[in-house]
């Protein structure tokens, strides 16, 4: 399973973190650091930064946290240097959070250094090597991440950014079912003329099982010619849910969740889970709100930022739209990718064992962007079908709508090619459809969508899908309370509507079609009083 964790940080200054005294902290604790040889300790070692500040006090140094914010909001983090050059111009340490620097102009041996006495504002600890008065380093506060209501634009992926335990995300350790084998082979009996024993006939002939023990262990056997593998799944979802799997024809399918990962909003024959999106813009407000809405997990295609544009007023299907105000654009962006891959991309970085050098230790384990559930990212080489429903705030007096213009981007290395959708069948409901084919070709680097309004014009979008040309889409909307389904979108995007009663018995079934939308079947039931 591939998972993506975000976390909101903000990158704060070493004043207004309050460390106003870094020379009363910090001096004393890198003088006991200095002195006991502790300076080059790895993040390896696991040292409690309380551990090291006891360790301090025995030997003797004036080490408290009482008076110090840096300390005290970090007593229980880890302390540890993150260079490993002994003699050079920078050393770069960490204490929970926080980023010290030891920083001189000219490479020093930072084992020989002695502080000198604290003056001034006490932000700045300098330093003299023991055979020279002549200050020749300064120790300083370079930058604290600290957790804050503040909205900030700086996100970071937990996976992918920092050592990861690949159990802990999910990214190994959940076993699931990868492939489905069918045996291909003949009954016993060819004759059919011939009298069959029903208790003992109708066996397969040389009939071979796939699991064989194999040194009191079960080893598959993949015998190509009875034993066919008809289905793999290639990725799941973080609530163990199939997103993508593949024939063996090198066929995709996918699906797209949505409800908080509870619904199918889409379903894809013939394309990659990264090659198609649906928005239908149902699920924005559903459930509880995240906690942090700031780097909230990301979406397939993800229109967060229009959130305050989404309206009940209007909707083709479901319950919301998204409206574009008076002589506005809306746009969405989209990565174009050379190729996929179905690599998961862990690096296992090994390091030195202290206690034996037969055998090496592992040291850490990175993720790559691999590892992650992909976004909607199309794949260059392609053709692709942009489809959507859009609604003028005024009655259209014709036959189709002229105060709104859809135009797709695709941007190259070098260039640019701007496509302008046409509108195509007939205003339904008062709500017509856009259907424009475009080619992505080699070198495609971003697809972009955008809708404009124009003179003056409302204009109202909903059920917005892109899809490989050679591929076909169902798309799903739920009631966003009772999740009870109320409009399925066909290939052609074209919706069948279900209605129910109070008690949630389907009532009415619609069809949408290009000459309206039509009553399919409609029924009646009630519970007779006795």
């Amino acid at each position: 399973m591939k998972k993506y964790i975000l976390i909101v940080i903000m990158l704060i200054g070493s004043n207004a973190y309050g460390q106003s005294c870094t020379c009363e902290c910090l001096k004393p604790l890198f003088d006991y650091v200095i002195a006991s040889g502790r300076l080059f300790t790895k993040e390896t070692d696991h040292i409690i930064l309380a551990s090291l500040m006891a360790d301090a006090r025995n030997a003797g140094y004036d080490v408290s946290y009482i008076q110090c914010a840096i300390l005290y909001k970090n007593i229980n983090n880890y302390f540890y240097a993150t260079s490993a050059d002994a003699t050079s111009t920078k050393y770069v340490a960490r204490i929970g959070d926080c980023t010290i620097n030891i920083r001189s102009s000219s490479s020093v041996t930072f084992a020989n250094l002695v502080s000198d006495a604290c003056s001034g504002t006490g932000d700045v600890v300098t330093y003299h090597t023991k055979t020279s008065s002549t200050s020749v380093a300064n120790l300083s506060v370079d930058s604290c991440y600290t957790c804050t209501t503040v909205a900030s634009s700086l996100c970071y992926s937990a996976v992918t950014d920092t050592s990861v335990n690949a159990y802990t995300y999910g990214l190994a350790g959940n076993w699931r079912a990868l492939k489905s084998y069918v045996y291909y082979g003949s009954r016993a009996e060819t004759q059919t003329g011939t009298q069959v024993n029903l208790r003992s006939g109708g066996t397969v002939a040389a009939f071979a099982p796939f699991w064989k023990v194999s040194n009191k262990k079960w080893v598959a056997q993949k015998d190509t010619t009875r034993w066919v593998w008809n289905s793999q799944t290639t990725l799941f979802n973080r609530k163990g849910l199939e997103l993508e799997n593949k024939d063996p024809l090198g066929r995709y399918n996918a699906g797209l969740y949505g409800y908080q990962d509870a619904m199918i909003i889409a379903a894809t024959q013939n394309a990659r889970y990264r090659e198609a999106t649906y928005e239908g813009f149902e699920d924005y407000f559903y459930g509880v709100p995240a906690c942090d809405e700031v780097c909230s997990a990301g979406r397939n295609l993800d229109f967060s930022g229009y959130k305050t544009l989404m309206t009940t007023s209007q909707h083709h299907t479901g319950k919301y739209s998204l409206q574009v105000p008076a002589d506005s654009v809306i746009s969405i962006s989209a990565t174009v990718v050379a190729a996929d891959t179905a690599s998961l991309g862990l690096t296992f970085n090994t390091g030195t064992n202290l206690c034996t050098t037969t055998t090496p230790v592992l040291k850490s384990v990175k993720a790559t962007q691999d590892a992650l559930i992909p976004v909607f990212s199309p794949i260059e080489g392609k053709q692709i079908v942009v489809s959507c429903w859009i609604k003028e705030g005024m009655q259209c007096a014709g036959n189709t709508y002229a105060n709104n213009r859809l135009s797709i981007v695709v941007k190259g290395s070098s260039d640019s090619t701007t496509v302008i959708a046409t509108l195509s069948g007939a205003i339904i409901e008062g709500w017509q459809r856009y259907e424009q084919v475009v080619t992505l070709p080699a070198g495609t680097t971003q697809l972009s969508v955008n809708l404009q309004s124009l003179n003056s014009m409302v204009v109202y979008l909903d059920d917005l899908r892109i899809h490989p040309y050679n591929a076909n889409m169902q798309s799903f909307v739920y009631d966003p309370v009772s999740l009870r389904l109320m409009a399925q979108l066909d290939e052609n995007n074209y919706a069948t509507l279900y209605e129910y009663d109070d008690d949630g018995t389907l009532i009415r079934t619609k069809k949408e079609t290009e000459r309206g939308i039509k009553t399919i079947t409609e029924s009646r039931s009630a519970l007779l009083k006795q």
